[in-house]
């Protein structure tokens, strides 16, 4: 009966010591003086930040190679103005080296560019697509070109010891408007697309292929013809043009497609550039025993997108002559070679020379458990009416990262409930909230936390914080590898910007951090926490 006292009082400590520890993963203990019996009170304090907006169109552009999606179409926004995407990219050859057999000749080529999208089955079991990066529905119109402009390859990620292209580039390039491949106007669909192969024996099934939605067509039968592929490729079997990568990206440069608008309208859409192609479907052999085959020219290569801004002139004025000491009004966001927002959470004062801003230092010193600090962005509907003065498609989500480093928040790693949905977006994230909107459908604000950031600005330990954060609108939460923006150093802030916002098309206009702005829908830093009792 003893032991059985013994070992419950052993195991009521132990269990006791578990939820004590458990709690303090929860907060952060700022200062000293707290004590393990003390009553805790709740509050929340509000502080002030400087924001700021940041412009890249017309004098800057923002890097567009590496980008892992290709961008095509003509975006209309309403706030804004137009934004025309083209592309442009190396070619690849499925097989080098190959002298496509004994008297080759063209059956078909056939281009194919997959838009990205969702399939889903329906009650009668077919399978059911909607496109998830597709902006209007009026008709586009593509031309596709050999272009004779050559385009360096890049080595990684990083781009350190590869060439860099940014936005602006591509109406600088000379020749790649050379062979017109094909021009085509069109509407993107999400319709499953049905190819039917012939049977080349008697007695056989042709044969039937069902793909997600995409573009797809018959390049031989465009002005060209097949007589062009057979020249251009077939012909060249054997020949050092085709020998490897190199010498044939030397001998085929790349295919630049260009996007116009058709009567002063059009549609824009992200397409899966790693499966875009152009395959040449021959038949070679003897004349007694004919053989099918193929060979794939791959657009998956390295490349780059060119945008042409024809932005309203009221915004480009907003965006001039920007207070950067004070803060301005409003934040004006917008994807593509536009523009983003920079928060700094602290004044840059350091009297102590310490390194930490003095503000910071105070903060650290109240004995303080953080239970959540959050910057919630006020959309500005009056200033979007101004300019749009019609229905606006808001950004569903944006994207904050830190500016000094280029990486995401701590709260962006830690946050278990982000998961992807499509290309598009992300669902499900507590850090980086959606847009709350009002009973009209129209966007109130957009509340990021940024907990787990702020206690480790708290860290005494933590002798060189980083305070100046970056805000943009974003295609996808999950893709945070960033982009160079042109002429900037590694010293600049900012220097670089998320990819998701570079191929990102919406834009938006938010409150500021300026004290003209209505206290209720001015930025600040908001903390909750709980402290000691006395």
């Amino acid at each position: 009966m003893k032991l059985n006292t013994v070992l419950t009082r052993t195991l009521g400590l132990l269990m006791l010591l578990f939820v004590f520890f458990s709690c303090e993963d929860d907060f952060l203990e700022v200062g000293s003086g707290l004590v393990d019996d003390s009553n805790f009170t709740s509050g929340n304090e509000s502080y002030p930040v400087t924001a700021y907006s940041e412009r890249f169109f017309d004098s800057l552009g923002v890097q567009t190679n590496g980008l892992s999606a290709g961008v095509l179409g003509y975006y209309q926004d309403s706030i804004y103005g137009s934004t025309t995407a083209s592309t442009l990219s190396q070619v690849s050859l499925s097989t080098y080296n190959s002298t496509f057999g004994t008297n080759p000749v063209v059956d078909s080529v056939v281009f194919t560019m997959p838009y990205f999208s969702t399939g889903s089955v329906n009650s009668e079991n077919e399978t059911v697509y909607e496109l998830d990066s597709v902006y209007g529905s009026d008709p586009i119109r593509v031309t596709a070109f050999r272009s004779n402009y050559f385009l360096n390859s890049n080595n990684g990620p990083d781009f350190e010891n590869g060439a860099v292209y940014y936005s602006n580039d591509l109406t600088e390039f000379n020749g790649v408007e050379g062979d017109t491949l094909m021009q085509q106007t069109f509407v993107p669909s999400n319709e499953t697309v049905v190819t039917t192969v012939p049977a080349t024996t008697d007695g056989e099934d042709d044969e039937v292929t069902s793909n997600s939605p995409r573009l797809r067509i018959r390049l031989d039968e465009t002005a060209y013809g097949e007589t062009y592929w057979q020249e251009n490729i077939l012909d060249r079997g054997g020949e050092d043009v085709l020998f490897n990568a190199n010498s044939f990206r030397n001998y085929f440069r790349g295919v630049y497609l260009k996007a116009e608008p058709v009567n002063g309208s059009g549609s824009y859409f992200l397409f899966d550039k790693a499966n875009t192609s152009i395959a040449i479907y021959y038949t070679s052999g003897e004349e007694d025993s004919r053989n099918q085959s193929s060979v794939t020219l791959s657009l998956a290569g390295n490349g780059v997108v060119g945008y042409q801004n024809d932005f309203k002139s009221e915004i480009k004025t907003e965006l001039t002559g920007i207070d950067k000491e004070n803060g301005e009004e409003n934040l004006y966001l917008k994807g593509g070679q536009g523009s983003m927002a920079v928060i700094e959470l602290f004044e840059d004062v350091d009297d102590d020379a310490n390194g930490i801003p003095d503000e910071l230092d105070a903060l650290r010193a109240q004995p303080r458990l953080i239970r959540e600090a959050n910057l919630e962005f006020f959309v500005d509907q009056d200033k979007i009416q101004q300019y749009a003065g019609a229905s606006v498609s808001e950004p569903q989500r944006v994207y904050i990262y830190d500016l000094e480093t280029n990486l995401p928040l701590r709260d962006f790693s830690g946050d278990a409930t982000i998961s992807s949905s499509g290309t598009i977006t992300a669902v499900g994230t507590t850090h980086l909230g959606p847009l709350e909107t009002d009973d009209n459908g129209q966007g109130v604000s957009y509340k990021i936390r940024i907990t787990e950031f702020y206690k480790a600005l708290l860290d005494p330990e933590n002798d060189t914080p980083t305070t100046k954060l970056g805000l943009v609108v974003t295609q996808n939460v999950l893709s945070t590898a960033t982009a160079a923006i042109e002429g900037k150093t590694d010293s600049d802030i900012p220097n670089r910007v998320p990819y998701a916002s570079v191929i990102a098309n919406r834009g938006t206009i938010l409150y500021g951090s300026s004290v003209n702005v209505p206290e209720a829908k001015r930025l600040k830093l908001k903390v909750f926490y709980s402290e000691a009792s006395n």
